[in-house]
């Protein structure tokens, strides 16, 4: 499962329906070393009661520094595949980036 917007964590109770063991991918614009300090109590105890595996990463400034504006789904996306094995990791790489051309042509072809 993914959070795509750090203050989702306060507001919402992302983890209720996370499996034990399960794989939570967090967009947070705090790095490996401050996030977990940053996640509210309950958040850290559903963590650690189901034994979540998390991945932490700043969609956002991986967007803007890849020349992708605001577009932080397609960031989460391959990185949601590369790390739960839905797909083969170069798989869903490439799915991604072919969506994008797709996405990218359309635009193109409106203007």
């Amino acid at each position: 499962m993914a959070c795509h917007q750090f203050s989702f964590l306060e507001r919402l109770d992302v983890l209720k329906v996370a499996e034990p063991g399960a794989t939570f991918l967090l967009n947070s614009p705090y790095g490996a070393e401050e996030v977990w300090n940053m996640m509210p109590r309950t958040t850290q105890r559903q963590i650690i009661e189901k034994k979540l595996r998390v991945f932490v990463i700043d969609a956002v400034k991986v967007a803007k520094d890849a020349g992708m504006g605001g577009r932080i789904n397609t960031v989460m996306q391959t990185c949601f595949f590369a790390i739960s094995g839905v797909l083969p990791r170069e798989e869903a790489i490439a799915a991604i980036k072919h969506a994008i051309e797709r996405l990218t042509d359309g635009v193109a072809k409106r203007w």
